[in-house]
């Protein structure tokens, strides 16, 4: 593999070969209080921008082994220093962002990071009130994409996905909830630079506080299910719509 335009996110999802120079159990070289709960080695011939041969992060093999060959599935950047980690794993095994981001929290609890993975998972809430008989759904319009969409985060390390739902309402619109017991949908979708986004949708009814939105969204709406299934772009959240519907009559009913 040569070193033009490979480094950054140009790397997801290419082969590599590693060559493991600390494999699980070993003691970092100067801190040896920090042992390595999984395999890490580098690239040779590549290099990374302190100087140094790229450096690699191996999630999926649980035994301590001298090469690796797999696929670079996420980029960690450090803002507080020039050092930059790949992490790779077998073919076909899928880590999302926050599977990672707990994986490496051993070493990378030092430094300020962010990770750009393919496989990325978010997490939030299905949020609705009723009126005169009939259920309304907030919809947050996003700032960046411009797009409407359901409250809702990525995930962080060591989060079960209800606590990232509710984390992520109460960030996004300042509304504190409780799920609804049975209710969970996931869907999947294609984002930009090939990386896949599956996201997990929970159901919760408002108590009639005031939203407050994120400066992560420019305005927002209660909507009824005809003008939720127009905004919402996706097909696929047309069918979490139809069964929060359902569930919803039931709910009412009761």
């Amino acid at each position: 593999m040569g070193e033009d335009n490979i480094w950054g996110k140009n790397i997801l999802g290419k082969s590599v070969s590693v060559k493991v120079d600390r494999p699980i159990g070993s003691k970092h070289p100067e801190y040896e209080d920090t042992i390595y709960p999984l395999n890490y080695g580098y690239i040779e011939g590549i290099s990374a921008p302190d100087g140094e041969e790229q450096d690699v992060y191996i999630l999926g093999v649980d035994e301590p082994v001298n090469h690796f060959d797999g696929k670079i599935i996420a980029v960690i950047s450090r803002e507080d220093d020039i050092e930059e980690k790949w992490v790779a794993a077998p073919e076909g095994v899928v880590f999302d962002q926050a599977q990672i981001e707990e994986a490496v929290r051993f070493q990378e609890k030092y430094f300020n990071s962010s990770i750009i993975s393919i496989y990325e998972r978010s997490c939030g809430v299905v949020l609705f009130r009723v009126k005169n008989g009939k259920p309304e759904y907030l919809l947050l319009l996003q700032s960046l994409s411009q797009t409407w969409s359901f409250p809702k985060g990525h995930a962080e390390a060591g989060e079960t996905e209800e606590q990232t739902a509710l984390r992520e309402l109460k960030e996004e619109t300042g509304i504190n909830a409780k799920l609804m017991d049975g209710f969970r949908e996931e869907l999947s979708y294609w984002i930009a630079g090939g990386r896949l986004k599956r996201v997990v949708l929970y159901l919760a009814e408002s108590d009639g506080e005031k939203i407050e939105t994120s400066s992560e969204a420019d305005n927002f709406i209660w909507a009824d299910v005809s003008t939720a299934r127009e905004l919402l772009g996706n097909p696929d959240y047309h069918d979490i719509l139809e069964s929060a519907e359902k569930y919803i009559e039931k709910y009412l009913s009761e």
